[in-house]
C-alpha cells in the first residue's frame, strides 16, 4: 500500500513537471509572437523606403545621364543627330558666317596672334580661292565643303621661313564613321595636306608628292569641334622633305600624332608651280612671289576674315 501511493505520488509529479514545462514553452512562445508581431509592419515599412529611396536615385541618375550624358556613354550610344543643311537653304549662310565670326574668336587663335614673335608669323586661307573648274573635282575644298562638313577653308598661321605651321579647321557632324566621332581616314587626308603644306613650300620648285605617312590615333576626335593640326619641318635636301605634326583640340589634348615624307618628283618643273602656291596660300611679301601672269592670291571675302597675307590689328 504505502509503494503503490509512492508510485502515485512520483507519477504526479513527474506530470507536474512536464505540464510546468509545457506551460513555460508556450509562455515563451506566446511572448515572443507578442514581441514580434508590431516589428513586422516596421520591417515592411523599412524595405519599402529602401526601395522608394533605391528608385528616387536611379531616376535622377538616368535623367542627369540623359541631359549630361559621361563621354563614355556618347560612345557606346551614340545620338543621332540632324543631316547637314544643304547649301542652297538660307539658314547655311548664317551657319558659315557664325562659324567665320567663332572662328576669330577663338581664344587659342588671339592668343597666337599676341605672341610676341608674331610678327615672324603670317596668315593663309588655303584653297579658299581655288578656281570654281578645280573645286568641283576636289575632295576637301570641293566635295567636303559645306555646312556640317569642312564649312569653312582652314585658317593657316605659319612661320615666313616656313619651318612650321598652325591650322585651324572646324569638323562638323556630317564627317562621321561612328556617329559622333570624325572619320579617321578624313583625319589623315587633312593631315596630309597640312603636312604637305610645308613639305612642299620647302622643296626646290615647291610641288611635291606624299611617299610615306604614319599616323598614330591617339584618342576619338569628336565631330562637331574645332581642331588644330599643327605641322613642323624636321628635314628638308634636296628633293625631299620630312615632317610631322599632331591633331589637337583646342584644350591642347592630342587626338592624332603624324610624320611623312615628301618627294618632289623629277618632272616639277614642268608643272604649274605658282598653282599650286595659290592653292596653298602665301603671304603677299614672298620672298618668292607668284610670277607675273598667273593667277595671284586675293583678299579672301569671309566676314571679319582679314585679308590673306596680312596680320589682323593688335
Amino acid at each position: 500500500m504505502m509503494l503503490t501511493t509512492a508510485l502515485r505520488r512520483g507519477t504526479t509529479a513527474s506530470t507536474r513537471l512536464q505540464l510546468h514545462r509545457q506551460f513555460t514553452r508556450r509562455l515563451a512562445s506566446t511572448s515572443a509572437d507578442a514581441n514580434t508581431a508590431p516589428t513586422s509592419p516596421s520591417r515592411l515599412s523599412q524595405t519599402l523606403r529602401r526601395l522608394f529611396s533605391v528608385g528616387s536615385i536611379a531616376a535622377a541618375a538616368y535623367t542627369l545621364g540623359s541631359l549630361y550624358p559621361p563621354q563614355l556613354a556618347t560612345l557606346i550610344s551614340p545620338r543621332a543627330a540632324p543631316p547637314p543643311l544643304h547649301p542652297d537653304d538660307p539658314a547655311a549662310a548664317h551657319y558659315v558666317e557664325s562659324l567665320e565670326n567663332e572662328l576669330q574668336n577663338l581664344p587659342l587663335l588671339n592668343a597666337h596672334r599676341a605672341q610676341p614673335d608674331a610678327d615672324g608669323w603670317y596668315e593663309a586661307r588655303p584653297f579658299a580661292n581655288l578656281p570654281e573648274e578645280r573645286r568641283v573635282n576636289s575632295l576637301t575644298a570641293g566635295a567636303l565643303r559645306g555646312p556640317g562638313k569642312l564649312a569653312l577653308p582652314p585658317l593657316t598661321r605659319a612661320r615666313r621661313d616656313e619651318s612650321e605651321g598652325w591650322h585651324f579647321l572646324h569638323v562638323g557632324r556630317g564627317l562621321c564613321g561612328h556617329e559622333g566621332i570624325v572619320h579617321g581616314g578624313l583625319l589623315a587626308t587633312l593631315l596630309d595636306e597640312s603636312l604637305a603644306r610645308v613639305a612642299l613650300l620647302n622643296l626646290p620648285e615647291k610641288i611635291g608628292v606624299t611617299a610615306t605617312l604614319n599616323l598614330s590615333y591617339r584618342a576619338p576626335t569628336r565631330a562637331d569641334q574645332w581642331i588644330v593640326i599643327k605641322t613642323r619641318l624636321v628635314e628638308a635636301k634636296g628633293r625631299k622633305a620630312r615632317v610631322e605634326g599632331t591633331v589637337e583640340d583646342l584644350q591642347g589634348n592630342v587626338l592624332v600624332e603624324a610624320n611623312g615624307l615628301f618627294i618632289q618628283p623629277k618632272y616639277a618643273k614642268l608643272l604649274n608651280t605658282q598653282q599650286i602656291r595659290q592653292i596653298m596660300g602665301e603671304p603677299a611679301d614672298s620672298k618668292e612671289p607668284l610670277t607675273e601672269g598667273a593667277v595671284a592670291p586675293v583678299p579672301v571675302s569671309l566676314p571679319n576674315s582679314p585679308p590673306m597675307g596680312q596680320m589682323p590689328a593688335k
